[in-house]
């Protein structure tokens, strides 16, 4: 009980920390362009709230990225599996994955917009990004099974998914479940960035453009508090889970 209350004083101390910062930044710039003020950061936050073109722009983001991570991870887990049985998939799939890895998330934006449209670019982009992140810990943590426990199984039966569901799944959830927090982060940033340069429309990304276009700076600091929740959301919801399957 000790070590969770001095935690909670660290992160709320950490948290009181990056407001002062805020705080005499603000002042010590004096200019509303640049770091605007606290206050008018909350005011155009309240404003935001009260816009119903806010939570249509929510919808849509959320909704793309979520439907983006749920394909990337079926995905991810299908060629994981694959892999980590056939050693000539993994080898095909590897310089496929290096090169996803290292190329400039910016070139990729550039090459995908040109060829997919300001609508469809911001799925694939977002895709382009988590899924061999995702691809890469599931096969680390497929490749960490005892192959004589999936033996075992598959003497008992022969059907694979079976295997899948009772073998592979429980095994590694932890690792899936940190997997998931990291991409949703990771993939809400990828996305946001994508619609500001893709501009579909009614999305964050592109009300964050037009709000950069209008110079309402304390509207891109008030989204950018939004999306920071959205992520503490996100992660909340995933822990809770990790909890219950660790109790269960």
């Amino acid at each position: 009980m000790k070590k969770f209350t001095i935690k909670n004083y660290s992160i709320v101390l950490g948290i009181l920390l990056l407001f002062l910062i805020w705080y005499i930044s603000s002042h010590v710039i004096n200019n509303s362009l640049v770091i605007p003020k606290i206050s008018e950061v909350f005011s155009s936050l309240i404003n935001l709230l009260k816009s119903k073109i806010t939570y249509v722009a929510i919808l849509n983001t959320i909704s793309r990225l979520l439907l983006t991570v749920l394909i990337s991870f079926i995905l991810a887990m299908l060629l994981a599996i694959i892999s980590s049985n056939v050693s000539f998939i993994k080898n095909l799939l590897r310089p496929l994955m290096t090169l996803l890895r290292v190329v400039p998330v910016a070139s990729i934006i550039i090459i995908l917009l040109m060829a997919f449209g300001n609508v469809k670019s911001p799925y694939i982009i977002t895709s382009f990004v988590i899924f061999p992140i995702m691809y890469e810990q599931f096969l680390s943590s497929f490749n960490l099974i005892d192959k004589g426990i999936i033996d075992e199984v598959r003497l008992q039966t022969s059907v694979n998914y079976m295997v899948v569901r009772y073998i592979y799944i429980p095994l590694v959830s932890p690792r899936i479940l940190s997997s998931i927090i990291s991409v949703l982060g990771l993939g809400l940033k990828v996305m946001v960035m994508a619609e500001f340069i893709a501009q579909p429309y009614n999305t964050i990304g592109y009300l964050m453009l037009q709000e950069k276009n209008f110079l309402e700076i304390g509207n891109v600091f008030a989204w950018t508090i939004m999306l920071i929740i959205f992520i503490v959301i996100f992660e909340g919801i995933i822990h809770i889970i990790e909890k219950k399957l660790s109790i269960s």
